[in-house]
């Protein structure tokens, strides 16, 4: 199935969970409860609205966290009227996290189990607990049985299906190939590395996007910094397309030029630009006229 069709049916599926989250809050009868199934909902429907974004741009903090701390929460306010839904936690250990991710949750979950056997009696708390355990040990395998899929799939080249927004690794080929070009033909090449605040990141993309010219990219450093390739005729024109394209940015940017043929490491470079004061710094810089 196409890309596109998945994230809509995705997208569905999330403001679906949100509306079921909403009008559970909207029984909850404790007022914790209520506040917890209405952050819950929020957090769905926020989801499913910035799922584009999200989707290749990960936050400070691994996301599961927030559906983990809701139910562990959750089940701790009210355990009576939701204790069925402990058995979520098997689906939470199955969504792709990093590896020290998986003891929270497991730790989440167990800290779920006390509270809910509490109102049991001992040989209902401990049968609970061993279903909970079982269950939880198979998401876990499924998790493992996933993973490589996982993995692939964040070593993806193109970051979003469908757009021209590309990892580190793919400039680091682009590059060498640019030199290599640079070389052979007579043309000009250079490196622009963008730096901005970490939400308008994403908006910048696009931008880029709808001013590049259509076999130029847009690559991802780190959370804050993009870089493109902009190919033109001569050193003149580039100068030309650079200064009309940092003309017109809606968001504050701080800027690098790097000549291709000046060979400059991308990762210092990258450095420099987190340290830059300027605006706009050109490499190798234009050579003074010498007048005498």
């Amino acid at each position: 199935m196409d890309s596109k069709y998945k994230a809509r049916l995705f997208r569905t599926a999330l403001v679906g969970g949100a509306l079921l989250l909403a009008w559970q809050a909207s029984l909850a009868s404790d007022t914790p409860a209520v506040i917890l199934l209405g952050l819950g909902a929020l957090w769905l429907l926020a989801t499913s609205l910035f799922q584009e974004q999200s989707l290749r741009w990960p936050p400070l903090l691994p996301w599961q966290l927030v559906p983990g701390s809701l139910l562990a929460a959750l089940l701790w306010v009210d355990p009576g009227r939701h204790g069925a839904w402990l058995w979520l936690w098997a689906i939470l250990v199955m969504l792709p996290q990093p590896a020290w991710l998986l003891p929270v949750q497991g730790g989440l979950a167990g800290i779920s189990w006390w509270r809910i056997q509490q109102d049991l009696i001992p040989e209902q708390g401990v049968l609970v607990g061993l279903l909970l355990g079982a269950v939880v040990l198979l998401g876990l395998g499924r998790a493992l049985y996933l993973r490589p899929l996982w993995q692939g799939v964040s070593r993806r080249q193109r970051l979003l299906p469908g757009t021209r927004l590309w990892t580190r690794e793919q400039l680091v080929h682009d590059l060498y190939r640019e030199r290599l070009r640079c070389e052979r033909k007579d043309y000009h090449a250079e490196l622009l590395l963008l730096r901005t605040k970490a939400r308008h990141c994403w908006p910048l993309v696009r931008w880029l996007v709808a001013h590049l010219e259509p076999d130029e990219n847009v690559y991802r450093l780190d959370r804050c910094t993009l870089a493109t390739l902009l190919i033109s005729r001569n050193a003149d024109n580039g100068s030309q397309r650079r200064n009309l394209l940092l003309e017109t940015p809606p968001w504050p940017l701080k800027a690098r030029a790097i000549d291709l043929g000046s060979r400059h490491a991308l990762s210092l470079e990258q450095r420099a630009l987190a340290r830059q004061a300027e605006d706009l710094v050109i490499l190798p810089r234009p050579r003074a006229v010498d007048h005498a």
